[in-house]
């Protein structure tokens, strides 16, 4: 097996949005987010749409209205956030937020209560790390459930895939946890592909326990909403001279390029042999046309720099981390919200046909 360096430079530019400042931090003042904000789920919708059946629902004003009429296209934010540690000082359940933005992560407007709080037996210690992806006339959003409730022979606490959806991300369809066979084992990451996969849908998922966890894994099913039988390992980790150990998970929902081809934005965790943390972005070539869809990966693609990506919330002691939940194409670029120490989110760009490009050379 081939020994990887992660000092290896990426072969593509990535651009930090904003200078490389955040798009969006905790509020102090606001209990439910006011420790970090992180991880969160971002689609673009069509400005036209926003304007002409969500301005009352989102209560927008007319300065939030101009800001949005200049471009086809808005961002809507979907963001897991924490306040302080509660429930006996162990646990700080997630809620998750709800923010709009431009498509170049410009704030329009923040909402100032969670859109999904963690209220649920499903999710009552955190509503976590979102996808989402427009299939069959809804937008269905998968998350990371957990759970101290006890049914179903789980755990005390338990961490499952969830499942929701909606027209409006505000009025939510809350599903519980999906159905089929990949919730028996404590599972997160789940990423659905944008279009199916011959006649079935696909969805990325990452078992924490079990043959090959910490791998990237897919599922299938007929629908959206499911049942998901698993479908087996996608790809695992290479291996790094630095680490110890290294593990992958999806990031968002992957690209759709045209025939069986995606393009994933998907993340690197590692630990050194002093048990030091590491999480980098990195990119992948997928076509499900062939016997092994992995086509290239260009790892890393992203590792934190600089203080705010490498340096959370003391409390929650997260450091060194770059995590993302979202990816969108916007004119030429590739757009990728991400959260740095799961304390902020920023954002970055790539141009779409650079990368591409750079994954579909034959001499890798």
């Amino acid at each position: 097996m081939t020994i990887r360096s992660i000092q290896t430079p990426p072969p593509v530019d990535v651009e930090r949005l904003q200078d490389g400042a955040p798009v969006l931090e905790a509020q102090p003042d606001n209990d439910w987010e006011s420790r970090v904000v992180l991880n969160p789920a971002a689609v673009l919708v069509p400005t036209d749409l926003v304007l002409d059946n969500l301005t009352d629902l989102w209560a927008l004003d007319s300065d939030q209205k101009r800001v949005l009429d200049w471009a086809d296209e808005a961002c809507v934010m979907m963001y897991r956030a924490q306040g302080a540690i509660s429930l006996g000082e162990d646990v700080a359940p997630s809620s998750l937020g709800l923010a709009l933005f431009t498509p170049e992560l410009d704030l329009v407007k923040r909402w100032p209560t969670p859109v999904i709080p963690p209220d649920r037996w499903f999710h009552d210690l955190g509503v976590e790390d979102p996808r989402i992806t427009w299939a069959e006339d809804a937008w269905h959003m998968y998350y990371a459930g957990y759970s101290g409730d006890p049914r179903e022979g789980a755990p005390n606490r338990h961490i499952r895939i969830c499942h929701a959806t909606t027209l409006d991300f505000v009025n939510w369809s809350l599903n519980g946890p999906i159905s089929g066979l990949v919730n028996s084992v404590p599972n997160k990451n789940a990423a659905l592909l944008p279009v199916p996969v011959r006649g079935r849908w696909v969805l990325l998922h990452r078992p924490m326990e079990g043959p090959d966890a910490m791998a990237v894994h897919t599922a299938t099913s007929s629908s959206p909403s499911g049942p998901w039988q698993p479908a087996g390992v996608l790809f695992k980790s290479y291996a790094y001279r630095e680490f110890e150990r290294s593990w992958v998970g999806a990031g968002g929902p992957p690209i759709h390029l045209g025939d069986e081809r995606f393009l994933m934005i998907y993340h690197q965790g590692h630990f050194d042999r002093e048990g030091r943390r590491e999480y980098d972005l990195a990119a992948a070539l997928l076509d499900f046309g062939r016997a092994d869809p992995v086509v290239r990966r260009i790892e890393p693609f992203m590792r934190p720099t600089g203080e705010l990506e490498r340096s959370g919330d003391p409390d929650v002691g997260v450091d060194n981390v770059l995590f993302t939940c979202a990816n969108y194409v916007y004119g030429d670029d590739l757009i990728i919200p991400y959260a740095g120490a799961d304390s902020r989110i920023f954002g970055a760009r790539v141009r779409l046909d650079d990368l591409v490009s750079e994954l579909d050379r034959d001499d890798h």
